[in-house]
C-alpha cells in the first residue's frame, strides 16, 4: 500500500515539534488519466492542479508500484523550445503562507522523484516561487543522472534564479525513486538540500550569497528539455518522470542533522542569472577549463570566460547549452537567453 501523508507529518514534527503542513499531495484520490482538460496554465484539473504547455496527454495519473500507488507522470518535449518545457501547480500555497503561525519562517519542500525513462536530456524537478522569481529548488538531469539544485542568489550587482550542481556526486538510473528535500529560511535567506540519505547540505556559493525575506506563493512541478552538447544525441522523443507524495511545510528550525564542515560544498557551482540578458555568471571555487557554448542545434557558440563570468550580450534570444570541466569532471547545463 501506498504511504499515507500522515507518516510525512509524522517524519516533519520528529524534526521541528510546531511544523504546519501548507501543500501537500499523494495523488491517491484522483482518476487514473489525465490531470487537466487545458493546458493553458489558468483552468484547475483534478485535485486543483493546473498544467501549462504541450498536450493534456502529457500529465497524467498513473499507477506505479506497490510502494507508491498512483502518481503523477509528466511527459517532457523533445527540443529546447520553450513551448516543450511543462509545469504543474496549484494555487493556495501564498494563503497558506500567510496564515502560518508567527515564527514559522523556514519553508521546508519534500518529494519523491521517479527519475522515469531517462532516455533523453531532461531537467525534471520540483521548485518554490515567490512573487517575482523562484527560490529554491531540487532536479534531475536525465544525461547526467544527477540531482540538481535551484537557488535565488544575490553577487552584489544582480540576484536572480541560479543552477546549482555538486549538491549530490550519487548517480540515479532510469526507473528509480529518490526522496529530495530542500529548506528556505526567510528570516536568514538560508537554503539547506537533501538528496536521498545524505545529511542536509546547507549552500554556501562562492562570490554570491542567498536572499532573505522572500515569501513563497507557488510550488511547482516541472519538465525542460534541452541538447547538452554538439555531440550528444538529438532528443529521439519525449521523456517521462514522476513525482509522488510531496509536501511543503511551514517550520521554526533548520534539520539538526545538517553538516556543518560538509566537503561536498567545495564542489558547489552556481550557474545564472537564468534567464539572463547579458551575463552569464560561473561562481565557484574550482577553476574552470574547456568553456563551450552550444545553441538547440548542436553549433558551438564563440565564447570566453571573463573572470567567473561569460558575455552573451550578443547571443540571439532561445535556449542555450554552456559546458565545461573542473577538477571534478564535466558540468553540462542549460541556460536561457533574453
Amino acid at each position: 500500500m501506498k504511504r499515507n501523508l500522515l507518516v510525512c507529518l509524522a517524519l516533519a514534527s520528529a524534526i521541528s515539534t510546531s511544523a504546519q503542513l501548507l501543500e501537500s499531495d499523494n495523488y491517491n484520490s484522483y482518476t487514473i488519466g489525465n490531470v487537466a482538460t487545458s493546458t493553458a496554465g489558468t483552468v484547475a484539473g483534478q485535485g486543483g492542479m493546473t498544467v501549462y504547455n504541450g498536450a493534456v496527454t502529457d500529465f497524467q495519473i498513473v499507477n506505479g508500484d506497490a510502494a507508491h500507488g498512483k502518481y503523477l507522470q509528466v511527459t517532457g518535449g523533445n527540443d529546447g523550445a520553450a513551448t516543450s518545457a511543462r509545469y504543474v501547480f496549484k494555487s493556495g500555497l501564498e494563503t497558506a503562507w500567510a496564515a502560518r503561525t508567527p515564527g514559522n519562517n523556514i519553508v521546508k519542500g519534500r518529494a519523491e522523484i521517479y527519475t522515469g525513462t531517462s532516455t533523453n536530456q531532461h531537467a525534471s524537478g520540483i521548485a518554490l516561487f515567490g512573487a517575482d522569481d523562484g527560490i529554491v529548488g531540487v532536479r534531475y538531469n536525465s544525461q547526467t543522472k544527477l540531482m540538481t539544485g535551484l537557488a535565488y542568489l544575490d553577487t552584489g550587482l544582480n540576484a536572480a534564479f541560479y543552477t546549482i550542481t555538486g549538491i549530490s556526486a550519487t548517480v540515479y538510473p532510469a526507473n528509480t525513486w529518490v526522496t529530495v528535500g530542500y529548506s528556505y529560511n526567510k528570516t536568514t535567506g538560508e537554503i539547506t538540500y537533501t538528496i536521498g540519505n545524505a545529511a542536509p547540505l546547507t549552500l554556501t556559493v562562492s562570490g554570491a550569497t542567498t536572499v532573505a525575506d522572500i515569501d513563497p506563493e507557488e510550488f511547482d512541478v516541472y519538465s525542460s528539455p534541452y541538447r547538452a552538447s554538439a555531440t550528444a544525441p538529438v532528443n529521439a522523443g519525449p521523456t517521462t518522470f514522476g513525482i509522488d507524495n510531496y509536501s511543503v511545510h511551514a517550520g521554526n528550525n533548520t534539520t539538526l542533522a545538517t553538516v556543518e564542515n560538509d566537503a561536498r560544498k567545495s564542489s558547489i557551482i552556481a550557474i545564472g542569472p537564468n534567464p539572463t540578458i547579458d551575463y552569464l555568471n560561473i561562481l565557484t571555487e574550482m577553476k574552470i577549463s574547456n568553456l563551450e557554448i552550444f545553441d538547440m542545434s548542436g553549433k558551438k557558440i564563440p565564447a570566453q570566460l571573463e573572470g567567473n563570468k561569460v558575455d552573451v550580450k550578443n547571443l540571439n534570444s532561445g535556449s542555450y547549452i554552456v559546458s565545461f570541466e573542473t577538477k571534478d569532471g564535466k558540468t553540462v547545463e542549460k541556460f536561457i537567453k533574453k
